[in-house]
C-alpha cells in the first residue's frame, strides 16, 4: 500500500562548505520507485526551521523521516553541536503533523538508541534505508505499524537507486559553491581507530556501475548546472581498481566538469593520476591523518609517513593541487612525536595542510576503547555531545601553541580550520566553485 512520505534533512552545518544531502536523494528515489509519494525538505536549503514550520502547516503525511547527518562539527577548535537544532525540528514536527517519525542518517546510525530516547521518535533505521524505509512506509499505510522500533539494514547487498534531487535544494548548493555530489561505492575495509564509516556503511565495499556514475555526473551538469563534483566515497582509490574504471567511464562520457574526492595515501601510481586528471580530477584531498609513524600506528592507519611522502610527490609531480588533513593529539602523541610531526609536515611542500587537535570519540570505535583505557572517559559515558581524545602525554595547550608557531606566516598551513570557512564563503560569493583550498596555492581552478 502506498504512503505519502516527507523526508527532512535536518543538517544546518556548512562546514567546510554546504553539501547536498545525497542520502536523502537516494531515499526519495527508493520511495518513489516503490510507489510511495515522497517529498524532501532540506532545512539548510529550504528556509530553515521557520520555513519548515510554514511547509508543514496544513499538510498530511503518513510518515515523516528525519535524517541526522552530524552530531557536531568534530573539530575541538570549534566544537559546535547540532542536536539542539534537531530537537527543535522534532518539536515542530510534533506540533504540525501526527504521522510517525522515523530517524535515520549517518549520525543516527552511530548512536541509534541514545538518539531515539533523546528525540522520542517512533522508529529508527540504522544504515542504508533504501529497502527498509519503503517497507516501513507500506506497513504504516496499511495500518499494520511494526511493534519493533529500530531496524537495522542487515543485508549489505546494495540496490543502487538513482538519487532524485530537488530543483530548489540543488540550486541552493549550486549557488553556494557550484558543487553537487556523487557516490561510486559504499563500505570501507579499513579499521582506522576513530572512524565510523564501517559502522554506517559496513566493511565490505560494494561498487556502483562506472557507466552509471559517469551518467550521473553528466546528468547533474546538464539538469542542474553543477560546475563541480565531489565524490563522497569514504576513500576514492580502492585497491581493486574500480576508481580507474570510473575515470575511464568519465573520459568516454567526454566529461569536462572538474571533480575531487578523498584519497588514501596508498595505491596511487603516476599513471593512475594521469588517467584521473584526464577524466577531470582537479584536486586531491589526502586522509593523511597523522604526521609520524608512531601516531599513524596509534590510529591504526596501516601506512607510514614515508608512504604519505611518496604519494604526495607523485601528486605534486603531476601538477595536481593537494591537501593533507592531519590530527594531532591522538594516541601515543607526546612531545617527541609533536616536534617530529611538525618537521615532517614541512616536507609536504606545494600543498595545503589542515591541522586538527584531538579526535572525536564515538562509540563502537577503537578510539573509544583507548579513551576508556587511558581514563579519559567512562565506559558508560554519553557521547551525544562532543568529547575528544587527547593524549595524556602532552597537553592540548602545548600542541596548539606549537602548531600555531609552526604554521605562522604560511598561507598554506591552516589551523584552526574554522578560520578558513569565512574565506570559502567569500570566494563562493565571488563565483568560485569547489572546495577552494587550492586557491591558497595560487593555482587557478577550471571554471
Amino acid at each position: 500500500m502506498s504512503a505519502e512520505c516527507l523526508l527532512i534533512s535536518a543538517n544546518e552545518v556548512t562546514t567546510p562548505y554546504p553539501v547536498y544531502p545525497l542520502g536523502a536523494a537516494c531515499l526519495i528515489g527508493a520511495l518513489q520507485a516503490n510507489g510511495h509519494g515522497a517529498s524532501h525538505f532540506d532545512v539548510l536549503a529550504d528556509g530553515g526551521r521557520e520555513g519548515l514550520e510554514s511547509y508543514l502547516s496544513g499538510k498530511h503525511f503518513d510518515l515523516v523521516g528525519v535524517s541526522i547527518r552530524n552530531l557536531d562539527t568534530v573539530d575541538s577548535a570549534a566544537p559546535n553541536e547540532c542536536l539542539s537544532g534537531v530537537i527543535e525540528i522534532m518539536h515542530l514536527i510534533r506540533q504540525k503533523v501526527t504521522a510517525p517519525v522515523v530517524l535515520g542518517g549517518p549520525a543516527f546510525s552511530i548512536m541509534p538508541q541514545a538518539l531515539m530516547e533523546l528525540l522520542d521518535a517512533d522508529y529508527g533505521v540504522v544504515g542504508e534505508g533504501e529497502e527498509l524505509l519503503p517497507w516501513l512506509a507500506a506497513e504504516i499505510a496499511a495500518g499494520t505499524p511494526p511493534e519493533k522500533k529500530i531496524f537495522y539494514a542487515a543485508s549489505r547487498e546494495q540496490i543502487w537507486q538513482k538519487p532524485v534531487f530537488t530543483d530548489n535544494a540543488a540550486q541552493f548548493y549550486i549557488k553556494h559553491g557550484g558543487m553537487l555530489n556523487v557516490q561510486t561505492k559504499r563500505g570501507c575495509p579499513h579499521a582506522c581507530s576513530y572512524c565510523s564509516y564501517p559502522t554506517i556503511e559496513g566493511r565490505q565495499i560494494r561498487y556502483r556501475d562506472p557507466e552509471e556514475v559517469a551518467e550521473d555526473v553528466a546528468r547533474l551538469q546538464r539538469d542542474y548546472g553543477a560546475r563541480y563534483i565531489f565524490f563522497t566515497d569514504s576513500f576514492f582509490n580502492d585497491g581493486q581498481g574500480h576508481f580507474l574504471e570510473v575515470a575511464e567511464a568519465l573520459i568516454r562520457q567526454n566529461n569536462r566538469i572538474p571533480w575531487s574526492a578523498f584519497f588514501r595515501p596508498q595505491n596511487l601510481e603516476r599513471d593512475h593520476l594521469r588517467l584521473l586528471k584526464r577524466s577531470g580530477l582537479a584536486a586531491v584531498e589526502l586522509g593523511t591523518d597523522a604526521a609520524t609513524d608512531v601516531t599513524l600506528a596509534g590510529i591504526n592507519k596501516k601506512f607510514s609517513f614515508a608512504d604519505v611522502l611518496e604519494i604526495h610527490e607523485r601528486v605534486i609531480h603531476e601538477e595536481i593541487p593537494c591537501a593533507h588533513f592531519i590530527m594531532f593529539g591522538g594516541p601515543d602523541e607526546d612531545e617527541e612525536t609533536l616536534q617530529q610531526g611538525l618537521k615532517n609536515i614541512e616536507k609536504l611542500e606545494n600543498s595545503v595542510v589542515f591541522a586538527f587537535i584531538g579526535i572525536r570519540i564515538l562509540p563502537g570505535t577503537a578510539i573509544f576503547d583507548r579513551a576508556v583505557q587511558d581514563g579519559l572517559i567512562k565506559a558508560d559515558q554519553s557521547l551525544l555531545y562532543p568529547k575528544f581524545y587527547f593524549s595524556p602525554h602532552v597537553s592540548r595547550e602545548r600542541i596548539e601553541e606549537q602548531i600555531k608557531q609552526s604554521f605562522s606566516h604560511r598561507m598554506d598551513r591552516i589551523y584552526p580550520c574554522s578560520d578558513f570557512e569565512e574565506r570559502i564563503v567569500m570566494l563562493h560569493n565571488m563565483g568560485h566553485v569547489g572546495p577552494l583550498w587550492n586557491l591558497v596555492l595560487g593555482g587557478r581552478r577550471r571554471q
